[in-house]
């Protein structure tokens, strides 16, 4: 049962006798009215495709203003169920879930008047349900190679101006037409794909609650070579200390493929661990120069997709000793709106006159709990995460070994997902 809300000092007692319920004299039931978050309301409007929660509060009379939440005592009814659902906080819904009382499930683009009733008290409220901006599923793909995983997700944009949110996990994810070619976990949204085949595959993420969905197309595919990027390019020394990222991709033999990132798959051999370590991320591979005391010493390694039998050689890396000057952040002006997650990069200028990527190897440092950013040598470094609201952060990047600037900082802006940025 909900707790009541009373004004200080009030002391109202309600008791159960007998079935029904008593009041102290003097004080009486004289209205019921509809609160959906902002106070007493005869109509709103909620998304497609999601929940919400709106309350029934009877007052009463006296020399105060008395009231109570009556949410799980009144009767709940909607004119079109079928539209917007109402819970009654008892009957199972389609789904076998019960909801609390007054909880409202948008189900589709419409209209329809939800009703409170209490003995002789009735409060209603018409609801409009707003048709969804955009679904929308990402990564875009054309192939997939066979006997591997891909994570797709789910972006939704509830109202036009808003900011997507990501609702994976918020999906009832499936291929339609049964397959033997691959599987989906159903609220994971993970493929794991089976043989290559012509056909054609369609998966389908539909949200929660609602009968909107979504849906992409890929076939399996043999993979016939890999592709191999640098985040330095053709540059071969390495900095002690400081590491480069290199993306594994799939290509595949259709001229209208796409390709797939399978870093997170590939399997590496020959790395000479006196000079090099590796870190295996998702996005990427992340090569660290670790020892310069065999002069002019190189290594690399083999890159191996094991479901495909197909092995590409890394390019020589040689460890070099060779001082971080200084380093600046950017871009130096970041907006940001909920829930994007941007990535701050620090570019670090060396004593062999080549700028690298150091955003792994900086300590970053958030002037505010509501925005967080990723550290160390992995998929997240440098990734910023805010809260659903608008502040002005600070956010400051340290690394100790520069000879001449140390730290550089700059100002984040963070909007809220129901702000609009500024031009």
């Amino acid at each position: 049962m909900r707790m009541w809300r009373f004004l200080p000092g009030l002391a109202l007692l309600w008791l159960t006798a007998c079935g029904k319920d008593v009041l102290p004299a003097g004080v009486e039931p004289r209205a019921l009215y509809l609160d959906a978050g902002s106070g007493s309301t005869r109509s709103f409007s909620v998304s497609e495709c999601t929940a919400s929660q709106v309350s029934a509060v009877l007052l009463f009379t006296g020399e105060a203003a008395q009231s109570g939440d009556f949410t799980s005592r009144v009767q709940w009814h909607s004119s079109s169920p079928e539209t917007l659902y109402v819970s009654d906080g008892v009957t199972p819904y389609s789904d076998g879930l019960v909801y609390a009382a007054g909880a409202l499930l948008a189900i589709r683009p419409g209209s329809a008047q939800i009703t409170a009733t209490y003995l002789s008290f009735v409060a209603s409220a018409t609801v409009e349900v707003r048709e969804l901006d955009s679904l929308r599923i990402e990564p875009e793909l054309t192939d997939l190679a066979e006997n591997v995983q891909q994570q797709f997700d789910l972006y939704v944009r509830y109202a036009e101006g808003q900011a997507e949110q990501l609702a994976t996990s918020n999906a009832q994810w499936s291929f339609p037409r049964t397959t033997a070619l691959a599987a989906v976990g159903a609220t994971t949204g993970v493929v794991t794909t089976n043989s290559a085949a012509a056909d054609t595959l369609e998966l389908s993420a539909q949200l929660a609650g609602c009968t909107r969905d979504v849906r992409t197309r890929f076939r399996v595919s043999t993979v016939q070579s890999l592709e191999v990027g640098y985040e330095q390019g053709s540059e071969l020394r390495l900095p002690v200390g400081y590491s480069e990222a290199v993306t594994v991709h799939a290509r595949f033999a259709a001229a209208d493929s796409t390709l797939q990132n399978v870093a997170g798959f590939v399997e590496v051999d020959g790395l000479d661990d006196d000079l090099l370590a590796l870190t295996a991320g998702t996005e990427a591979l992340y090569v660290q120069a670790v020892d310069t005391s065999a002069s002019n010493a190189a290594s690399g390694f083999t890159m191996t997709l094991d479901s495909a039998k197909l092995t590409v050689q890394s390019k020589l890396w040689t460890p070099v000793e060779t001082d971080l000057l200084s380093f600046k952040i950017s871009p130096v002006d970041l907006r940001m709106q909920f829930p994007d997650t941007p990535v701050l990069q620090a570019l670090g200028t060396f004593a062999d006159g080549v700028q690298r990527p150091i955003g792994r190897h900086v300590t970053w440092l958030s002037g505010a709990t509501s925005l967080a950013i990723g550290g160390g040598i992995n998929d997240t470094a440098g990734k910023l995460t805010s809260e659903d609201i608008d502040a002005t952060v600070e956010v400051t990047a340290t690394q100790a070994e520069a000879t001449e600037d140390t730290t550089d900082s700059v100002l984040v802006r963070t909007y809220a997902s129901t702000s609009t940025l500024p031009p």
